[in-house]
């Protein structure tokens, strides 16, 4: 199975959510390739720290990845591309590619207005595939709530994708772990941040198996 983790707007922590959903893969017995297909390269940065090598990495930002990835899929369990910031023929690629689209957005009316062009991508892609898109919200402030205009406001999008329930909140174990080279459940594997990504985690399996 294909996830791709991608939004056009940069700054959405997109790559943190990559790297933990990809550890957490790992730790559930999973073998896993993660393709880091922006040019920052905020991924493979990442797994030069990482003293495990107990996940696979690509550099890989090609606008032909749609018709390329399908040939590693009997290879791995699963593989999650790292996409984003632009509207590029690179980015079209990596959401032509996956099985399911998860797109990062933080809480805000900006926020909201920012990921139109994301969905537009979406909207011109997903007729010609099977499809299915969630949105996460992440990085969200401690300590307060997402308003009820937030959610309201992405009522527009509904029905190009679901608001799933999870969150990941703004915690500095998130930043701390990544530059250990190590993810947040690894890194304080009894905090919140932790029971977090692992709750996103499940999720967004329990849907993906229903995909196969």
């Amino acid at each position: 199975m294909i996830l791709t983790v991608g939004n056009t707007k940069g700054g959405v922590g997109k790559s943190t959510v990559s790297i933990n959903l990809a550890v957490e893969a790992t730790k559930d017995g999973k073998k896993v390739l993660l393709i880091d297909t922006d040019g920052q390269a905020s991924s493979a940065a990442f797994f030069a720290e990482r003293q495990k090598k107990d996940i696979d990495i690509s550099l890989k930002p090609s606008s032909q990845l749609h018709k390329e990835v399908h040939k590693l899929e009997k290879s791995y369990d699963l593989i999650i591309i790292d996409a984003g910031g632009r509207d590029t023929s690179i980015f079209r690629s990596a959401v032509a590619s996956c099985q399911y689209l998860l797109i990062p957005i933080q809480a805000g009316q900006f926020e909201v207005w920012a990921v139109e062009d994301t969905v537009k991508v979406l909207r011109e892609i997903q007729p010609l595939t099977d499809l299915q898109t969630r949105f996460v919200f992440n990085r969200v402030r401690a300590r307060t709530t997402i308003s009820n205009e937030t959610v309201e406001a992405m009522e527009i999008y509904k029905g190009d994708g679901k608001i799933l329930e999870q969150r990941l909140y703004d915690r500095t174990a998130f930043a701390k772990s990544i530059s250990k080279g190590q993810g947040v459940s690894e890194f304080e594997p009894r905090g919140i941040a932790a029971q977090e990504i692992q709750d996103l985690y499940r999720a967004i399996m329990d849907e993906m198996e229903k995909l196969k």
